[in-house]
């Protein structure tokens, strides 16, 4: 089992590294491009390594931290990446089976992470661990019912899957590199290793959507090609 671990250990890394490598790349690239689709590919699948080893290490050396980093981040780049088949949401088109399930998984570790932490401030052992089991519980919560209610009422916005997409991806890697720097750039001090990547990140998010929803105010519609590089409908955006 060992070997399992150390092998576990080399992929997490590897894959990691490459993740928070090419997320950038993803972002500045055009949208919908070639290029864009590649790079958002290689991080969607560098983070589904990332995860399944941070769950094999988390569980087998019991590493709470790692497992609810692997949860809230995955999920979020889970329900990015899902909301590329969800663009005609809004004409009453239903998720998969996959989306709730993801959905029903999160939910549950979520909530244990929310009790777990409640249970270490009552029984006082580990504050600060204890509130960082309460915030991602509570975090990854929110993202849970946020995309329930968008499932069961469908956003009448068109373009509503673009900005959900640009939201979770961006997302996701804000929560990978903020684990990278917590346990890696032990130079910065106390919490700023937590929450640098955050006050740079939840802007650019916020960047991004205004900034394609003024766009597509003044252009209409959007065309993005699809997973499989087909052109859609819409207009692509440049």
């Amino acid at each position: 089992m060992e070997k399992i671990i150390q092998a576990s250990l080399v992929l997490h890394i590897a894959a990691g590294m490459i993740a928070l490598a090419v997320a950038p790349i993803a972002m500045v690239t055009k949208k919908g491009g070639k290029q864009h689709r590649l790079w958002g590919k290689v991080y969607f699948w560098g983070m589904t390594i990332v995860t399944i080893t941070a769950l094999v290490m988390s569980i087998y050396k019991f590493i709470p931290f790692l497992l609810m980093i692997a949860i809230f981040s995955y999920y979020s780049i889970v329900s990015g990446y899902r909301t590329l088949y969800h663009k005609k949401l809004h004409k009453g088109e239903g998720v998969k089976l996959i989306d709730w399930f993801a959905l029903v998984i999160t939910a549950i570790f979520n909530v244990a992470f929310v009790l777990w932490g409640i249970s270490m401030v009552l029984n006082s052992s580990d504050g600060f661990f204890a509130y960082l089991a309460i915030g991602f519980g509570i975090g990854g919560l929110s993202l849970v019912i946020s995309n329930l209610r968008s499932f069961i009422k469908p956003p009448k916005e068109k373009n509503a899957w673009l900005f959900n997409h640009i939201g979770g991806m961006i997302g996701g890697y804000i929560a990978t590199l903020t684990a990278f720097s917590a346990t890696v750039l032990n130079f910065l001090p106390g919490i700023w290793a937590w929450i640098w990547p955050s006050i740079i990140g939840i802007p650019l998010i916020n960047f991004w959507i205004i900034y394609y929803k003024r766009k597509l105010s003044t252009k209409g519609s959007v065309r993005i090609p699809n997973i499989s590089g087909e052109r859609s409908i819409n207009e692509i955006i440049d």
